[in-house]
């Protein structure tokens, strides 16, 4: 039964990856249009709404203990999201995926003084693997990884630091919290957040934009309220190192959409980078050191 639950969130969580890879050129361009705060206080105040709607499915009653955790993983996406979107008026969207998907290495060292977990070797093999995938797929080795991090590359670094985050606390909360309620909180949260900052920069929240709809709705739906639920939902069943290890497709997808919407050209080296992926999630899973085998 655990298996089965397992590979439905493996698959979820690839799911997942691809909604939020879509969503890296869509912003981009949608940033052309709106303010940083309005796109995102939009989007997450819709997907809240849109969540609400599906209350009836909930049974279990909100309580104080899943309002407190579900605060306090929205506030660390508010984080997250705010540096990263920042991050793509700086920098392309290959190089904010490329940063952002460096969450998988933070994942595994986190763990250990948070949650006096070991460093997997295979888990942390994986991951190194993995990153090199994502190195070379977005065009950086091509170019010989040359050049000094602009102002966009600092703020995707600096939020896949707090995306580990959410990956290693929504791990701990999964199980203990109703997986609805405890996404409606964080959407609630991260809308009121960056709702707040729009009102307070003298943006209007209730506008409408048709160069932004599809955008908001995209990006509302299908890269806010499934994504959200579904992690919240299956992550009970997937560690945390596999979840950021899954969640590396995500550039993956970035990369491809980026080619399909914007004409981003793919080289040879961005199919080997999402080859070297795959490999480090496949190091992750399969390789046992130290078990021993049946005579």
């Amino acid at each position: 039964m655990m298996g089965n639950k397992r590979c439905v969130g493996i698959c979820g969580l690839a799911f997942v990856a691809f909604c939020w890879g879509m969503t890296f050129t869509v912003v981009k361009d949608a940033l052309h249009d709106v303010s940083v705060s309005q796109f995102m206080a939009q989007r997450f105040l819709l997907a809240f709404f849109l969540l609400l709607l599906a209350r009836p499915l909930s049974k279990a009653p909100l309580d104080l203990y899943t309002t407190g955790r579900g605060v306090i993983l929205g506030l660390q996406v508010v984080l997250g999201y705010a540096l990263q979107t920042v991050a793509l008026i700086y920098t392309t969207a290959s190089n904010a995926a490329f940063l952002t998907g460096l969450n998988v290495v933070w994942v595994s060292i986190l763990a250990v003084p948070l949650f006096r977990r070991p460093l997997e070797l295979p888990k942390a093999v994986g991951a190194l693997v993995s990153v090199a995938g994502i190195y070379g797929m977005c065009g950086l080795m091509e170019s010989g990884g040359q050049g000094a991090l602009n102002r966009g590359d600092l703020y995707a670094l600096i939020c896949a630091l707090f995306f580990a985050l959410h990956i290693l606390y929504t791990g701990r909360y999964a199980s203990r919290c109703d997986a609805y309620w405890l996404a409606v909180v964080q959407l609630g949260t991260i809308g009121g957040v960056f709702g707040v900052t729009a009102v307070v920069k003298g943006y209007p929240l209730l506008f409408w934009n048709p160069e932004v709809a599809w955008a908001l709705i995209l990006c509302a739906f299908f890269a806010t309220v499934l994504p959200f639920f579904i992690q919240t939902m299956v992550q009970k069943w997937v560690s945390p190192s596999d979840t950021a290890l899954i969640f590396c497709l995500e550039p993956v997808f970035a990369a491809f959409f980026a080619w399909a919407l914007a004409g981003e050209a793919m080289g040879g080296m961005a199919f080997l980078g999402a080859g070297l992926i795959l490999l480090g999630m496949v190091i992750s899973e399969v390789w046992h050191p130290g078990s021993k085998r049946n005579a």
